[in-house]
């Protein structure tokens, strides 16, 4: 009964992969839901669910292509870390992906030239999916999903299936084989219900475009264009808000980044708590909203964000910001008080910013 439950989640994970990246049409996302499906086919490889299933087929037939579906899975693997990690499309990276495809197929073709019994078959294959496994659930946890949120079961299970993998050459053959398996379906059920979660994270595009904002990117001292700004955000369902202050009374339909350190995940209908360090995942998380159509990103906690992280990498978060609006042809202000900032950082941001005028 474990064996068909595995075969089940792994179907149904890949299904939900299919459905995110249906959705959202992110690039790490495709080689993600091939890999998954890989994944599907190598657990029909397994002798103990195929003879569940009724199948009876020859062990030495099972073994060399379990260990080809290890090699491809563990490929894309690493393609969807290096794509989540932005690192794909520098030598190094691609260099990666170019030797994990040589040698990983060619390690299997000699080793079924030379008649190796399925545990040298395996030795290279299952470690180097484990290690793949590791990397994609690190650049996922780092990169895309943080580390407080039901989601974050996904990569975590990943990360530590991958453990469990990478140790086969040393436990196959002792008793903790057994053991290892079960943890492995825990493992699994992670996976699938941290996919569950995150397949079915909404980036819901704006309501109607936003007229008569300049483009570009700006900041302003005064209350009153932020009072302005909110309304024209509230009226289009269009913009997003970086903030410190909960908006009372107000039922947002924008999207709301509350910038805390209480807690992270989803507060409230279109209000998401973020952690004021995790500010890659925050620009991240900005970037799909301006893919979908969003023109409008105003930041008022930026005093915040220099005090718990620095002004250098405060400032990093600012122009990354900067170059995803002017990307989307969208716009970026800065709502700040001039008095919070030494005159050299004032004098940084003003020459990396317009003054709004509205």
């Amino acid at each position: 009964m474990l064996e068909i439950l595995n075969v089940l989640m792994r179907l149904f994970t890949w299904g939900l992969a299919v459905y995110r990246w249906g959705k959202r049409r992110e690039g790490f996302m495709f080689p993600l839901t091939l890999a998954l499906w890989i994944d599907f086919l190598a657990a029909l490889t397994q002798r103990a669910i195929l003879t569940d299933l009724g199948w009876t087929p020859s062990a030495n037939a099972l073994a060399p292509l379990l260990s080809t579906f290890a090699v491809l899975e563990g490929t894309l693997f690493i393609t969807v870390a290096l794509l989540v990690l932005d690192s794909f499309d520098t030598l190094k990276g691609q260099l990666t992906v170019l030797v994990s495809s040589v040698i990983g197929p060619a390690y299997v073709l000699v080793a079924v030239l030379l008649n190796e019994p399925s545990t040298i078959l395996f030795a290279f294959p299952l470690p180097f999916m484990g290690a793949s496994l590791i990397l994609m659930g690190y650049a996922l946890i780092k990169e895309e999903v943080g580390v407080k949120s039901v989601a974050t079961l996904f990569p975590l299970g990943a990360l530590f299936l991958g453990i469990i993998n990478l140790t086969y050459p040393i436990t196959v053959k002792t008793s903790l084989s057994g053991y290892l398996y079960a943890l492995g379906a825990i493992f699994r059920a992670m996976i699938f219900i941290g996919m569950l979660n995150y397949a079915f994270l909404p980036v819901r595009p704006p309501e109607k475009p936003i007229t008569e904002l300049p483009t570009g990117a700006f900041y302003s001292s005064e209350a009153k264009v932020l009072r302005i700004l909110l309304q024209k955000m509230q009226s289009s369902g269009n913009g997003i808000l970086i903030t410190r202050n909960l908006l009372r009374g107000l039922k947002p339909r924008f999207p709301v980044f509350w910038v805390s350190k209480v807690s992270e995940g989803e507060m409230a209908e279109g209000i998401m708590t973020i952690s004021p360090t995790d500010m890659g995942i925050l620009i991240d998380l900005i970037r799909k909203y301006l893919e979908k159509g969003h023109s409008l990103v105003v930041i008022d906690c930026f005093e915040y964000l220099m005090m718990e992280n620095g002004f250098e990498s405060a400032l990093k978060f600012l122009l990354s910001l900067k170059d995803y609006a002017s990307k989307y042809g969208g716009t970026l202000v800065l709502v700040t008080d001039p008095s919070a900032y030494p005159e050299k950082e004032w004098r940084i941001i003003t020459r990396e910013l317009e003054k709004l005028e509205l």
